[in-house]
């Protein structure tokens, strides 16, 4: 039995996680991927508008993230996938049959990636269609708009 049970490692869950260390919570964060991070792992372009701090790009800001909670001591499951959610009874039931209890459920699982259902979308993912201007310039390099 956890105080808090945490899904999601971006910013926000470990954020989450850090307060509820300081208040002396046990608490377990759950990952679905092999890393921390959320979609700073997808920013690509210096950090400029979050207060008080500047970043590389979005694995700098991580990196940060994870170095101040390294000594926190909650728990942090990677790799781990989320049967169903029973948020009245505030149980977490695993793939893999595991169900964990605990008083309190946290949701920081940030958004989705979404398509936009226009034709060609799924026949042009990776041939052209740029994410990201500071990550992909290599491809732009040279070319007119």
């Amino acid at each position: 039995m956890y105080d808090v049970l945490i899904i999601g490692s971006g910013p926000s869950g470990l954020s989450a996680a850090y307060s509820c260390d300081e208040l002396g919570l046990d608490t377990l964060v759950l990952e679905q991927n092999e890393e921390v991070g959320g979609q700073l792992l997808w920013i690509h372009n210096s950090i400029d508008n979050y207060l008080g701090v500047h970043a590389d790009n979005g694995c700098d800001l991580r990196d940060r993230f994870v170095e101040q909670t390294k000594n926190c001591d909650f728990d942090l499951w990677t790799n781990v996938e989320i049967e169903s959610v029973d948020l009245k009874a505030k149980r977490i039931t695993l793939k893999s049959g595991e169900a964990l209890q605990s008083i309190a459920i946290i949701i920081a699982t940030g958004l989705r990636r979404r398509k936009l259902g226009i034709p060609g979308e799924t026949e042009f993912q990776g041939r052209g269609i740029i994410e990201s201007g500071a990550r992909d310039r290599h491809q732009l390099a040279g070319k007119d708009g």
